[in-house]
């Protein structure tokens, strides 16, 4: 396990994760003094559309990584270099196709997310700019492959801080003026300013390992090949997972996108932070697996610990959400963008689902099981799209994260039966009684404490109170449950601590 790298990918990832943290939660109350709601929910369900081209990516930097590392492990620097350019040429192949074709679809995309189909040049211009942004961060992610085999992961994180603060600061400077547009040039400006200084260090490592540029267009067409199936269900679940927004957008209201945006947005920060944890870890995960034979056969030491350390940061810190997001959004933005207790329990319920979903994917992406992953993503975003068509219109906002809900549940049970077949056995990790028991524990006390919160609704003492009495029995029966995972830790901080 390299444990180096695993921090500096968590400090790269919290640091992405501020950028977003600030953008995301803390300025949009700032933003709000000069967008409306509706305004929002335009802008909101525009960019939403437009994540459907991150397809284009493919999860071809999670495969290039494991390639790469394959290739300069058996001392093979000119396959690596030819895997590395052809995609790189793909990379800039596909910044190409969005913007061209944003540019020419922006007014179009403007009228169907807008209130009476109206065209504006200021949407149209938003989308057009955050779609360039979005070609850029694809491309120099692949860039980025390189600083992640060679474990040279100390300074893309401070790119990454420095491009986060001038893309904020130059937010701040001109909404005031340009409203929507300045947050999409300041995601510009952001994936800019970190693509050409990793580009830099990349290129330097390349040069420093002499590792000359050779392409080979044989390569690019076994890239593609690969790509096959991750590609469809990269498809699949970017228009399951993507186009919420632009669903509500389209079918309800903008209006209706900023509130249940604005009522998602605690539930889905984070989970995103957990999963920058699991997916920093999942690097040295991908890189230890790459390396064996018989990868499923030999499992490394913290996959024991893995699964369960996650599921219990996801249950203490969506519990926490659920029980303060009402009080915190009212504060935050006013209470009129809140969707209401009921949905902010399904949200929190579709975050946890997410993330064990998501985590059970990196490790089959970990372990070499790419078609597995794909086709089970797939069916995924089938059940989705088919169980959000069925309840949309009835139920409306609750309708859609239903959806995601049953859809998980249709994923892990596929995932449980095609396991079986592959020779897997990676779902008893996630899907097991202590979830069961784990999951009942935190429904029966949030609901318990969210009555008497709501009961005694503006008591401070008797709110602060029951959420402390809510920490401390979780605490006490989850230390008593899960000692093992408790010994670890310390045992592994302990070695690290004294190491230093």
């Amino acid at each position: 396990m390299k444990t180096k790298a695993i921090t500096h990918n968590i400090i790269g990832s919290f640091s992405n994760f501020a950028f977003l943290f600030l953008t995301s939660i803390v300025l949009l109350a700032y933003y709000f003094k000069f967008i409306s709601t509706s305004d929002y929910g335009i802008w909101l369900g525009g960019i939403s559309f437009l994540s459907i081209v991150s397809v284009l990516e493919a999860n071809i930097s999670l495969i290039l990584t494991q390639q790469l590392g394959n290739k300069w492990t058996n001392n093979k620097p000119i396959e690596f270099s030819k895997y590395l350019s052809a995609a790189l040429f793909f990379g800039l192949a596909v910044c190409g196709i969005i913007i061209l074709s944003t540019l020419f679809f922006k007014d179009t995309l403007t009228g169907w997310v807008s209130p009476a189909k109206q065209v504006k040049e200021l949407y149209s211009d938003s989308f057009f700019l955050y779609a360039v942004s979005l070609s850029l961060t694809i491309i120099f992610g692949y860039v980025n492959t390189v600083s992640q085999v060679f474990l040279k992961t100390l300074l893309p994180p401070f790119f990454n801080i420095v491009a986060s603060i001038l893309g904020i600061a130059f937010t701040l400077w001109k909404i005031p003026s340009l409203g929507i547009v300045a947050i999409a040039v300041g995601n510009l400006v952001k994936a800019l300013i970190y693509g050409l200084l990793v580009s830099i260090y990349g290129f330097k490592i390349l040069k420093d390992k002499k590792i000359p540029f050779c392409f080979d267009f044989s390569y690019l067409l076994n890239l593609i090949k690969n790509i096959g199936w991750p590609f469809i269900s990269k498809v699949g679940m970017t228009l399951a997972v993507g186009l919420q927004n632009f669903i509500i957008a389209t079918t309800i209201s903008s209006s209706a996108t900023t509130i249940f945006d604005i009522t998602r947005k605690l539930p889905a920060i984070f989970q995103m932070l957990i999963n920058m944890i699991a997916v920093s870890t999942f690097t040295s995960f991908s890189l230890f697996y790459s390396e064996q034979k018989t990868p499923q056969k030999n499992r490394h030491e913290y996959t024991n610990y893995y699964f369960s350390l996650i599921r219990l940061l996801l249950l203490f810190s969506l519990t926490g959400i659920f029980l303060i997001g009402q009080d915190f959004i009212a504060f935050w933005v006013g209470l009129d963008k809140f969707g209401g207790n009921v949905l902010l329990a399904l949200l929190c319920i579709t975050a946890l689902t997410d993330q064990l979903r998501m985590m059970l994917s990196q490790q089959y992406y970990a372990i070499g099981k790419f078609n597995l992953t794909s086709l089970t993503d797939t069916i995924f975003a089938i059940s989705f799209m088919i169980i959000a068509i069925l309840l949309v219109p009835y139920l409306k906002l609750n309708g859609i994260v239903i959806a995601g809900i049953s859809a998980n549940v249709v994923y892990f049970a596929f995932c449980f039966y095609l396991e079986k077949k592959s020779n897997v056995d990676m779902v008893p990790n996630i899907i097991n009684r202590s979830l069961f028991f784990d999951l009942s524990l935190i429904i029966l006390v949030s609901a318990i404490a969210k009555f008497i919160v709501e009961l005694y609704r503006g008591n401070i003492i008797v709110e602060v109170t029951t959420i402390f009495m809510v920490i401390a029995i979780l605490c006490t029966v989850f230390y008593l449950k899960e000692k093992a995972l408790i010994n670890f830790l310390i045992l592994k901080f302990g070695k690290t601590s004294k190491a230093k």
